[in-house]
């Protein structure tokens, strides 16, 4: 009886743990067994994916940096300043209107700082001197575009024209009152109002100057005068990439590469192991493989 209860004793489940535990010096041994395959085969994909990105059309990138708000950001992308560009560039040419938009609109990129309220305007074309002409061609309408038109500039100019006529009223009485306050007829009262009167005289001088100018900033536009750098002429392709292609496909395949070596490995176990062929036999079966 005793015979037979240690032989009907189930084995420690600590034990079947470190039967079936791999050690560091068995994936030690994987590795080195499988080192060219993990080694050469990662090198060569990535010598392939190199070569590869090498007869990719190259993209080169101009950029310009100008003072403007969101709006200019907006205007860049509408069919007023896009349709004239891609007319003056001959961009298109057997394609519809429509067409030459979009692929005018996926090769500019805008973007305005929050803080400095710099806009950044990118511009790719397959050569350097393709992507600085199309910058400048994109500023210059920018610059035609964002100037008012018809009535609006009408409104604007006499808007102007009266905040000049206020301001040189304002100077005029200002000079006047001076020259009053300058003699010496002048009593002390007097001279107290006329001192009042001729500081809002200059307030309001200084109110209708700065209204002149913010009406001739509207009259003008964005203008040349307030771009920061000017198209550059890329010495280098931003497109494609071929260092992180090349450097993507060695790390993908080394992981594929390293996964598939250590299920082969697992495969062979299996077969080896006595319990292997029913293991794999419920695989299949969970898997639907005959």
């Amino acid at each position: 009886m005793e015979s037979m209860e240690k032989t009907q004793t189930p084995t420690s489940p600590s034990n079947d743990f470190d039967q079936a535990d791999i050690s560091l010096v068995d994936i030690l041994v994987i590795l080195a067994e499988n080192a060219k395959l993990l080694i050469i085969g990662p090198l060569l994909v990535g010598l392939c994916a190199l070569g590869f990105a090498y007869l990719l059309p190259q993209s080169f990138e101009s950029v310009a940096v100008l003072h403007a708000e969101q709006a200019t950001a907006s205007l860049m992308a509408t069919s007023a300043v896009l349709d004239p560009v891609a007319i003056t560039l001959g961009l298109g040419k057997g394609e519809s209107a429509e067409e030459a938009r979009r692929e005018l609109r996926q090769s500019i990129k805008t973007s305005v700082g929050r803080n400095d309220k710099l806009l950044t305007l990118t511009v790719s074309a397959p050569t350097p001197q393709q992507a600085q002409a199309k910058a400048n061609v994109v500023l210059d309408q920018t610059y035609r575009q964002s100037r008012p038109k018809g009535m609006a500039r009408t409104r604007i100019e006499v808007q102007l024209a009266e905040a000049q006529g206020r301001f040189k009223n304002a100077e005029k009485a200002a000079t006047s009152l001076l020259k009053r306050l300058e003699s010496s007829d002048v009593s002390v009262a007097g001279g107290s109002d006329l001192a009042r009167g001729y500081a809002d005289l200059l307030t309001a001088s200084a109110a209708a100057q700065k209204q002149i100018s913010e009406f001739e900033v509207l009259l003008e536009g964005v203008s040349e005068a307030m771009l920061m750098e000017a198209p550059t002429l890329p010495e280098k392709a931003s497109q494609p990439r071929k260092a992180l292609w090349a450097i993507s496909a060695t790390l993908v395949t080394g992981i594929v590469l390293l996964l598939f070596v250590f299920m082969r490995q697992a495969l062979r176990s299996v077969g080896v192991d006595a319990g292997g062929a029913d293991k794999l036999a419920r695989i299949r079966r969970a898997l639907g493989v005959k």
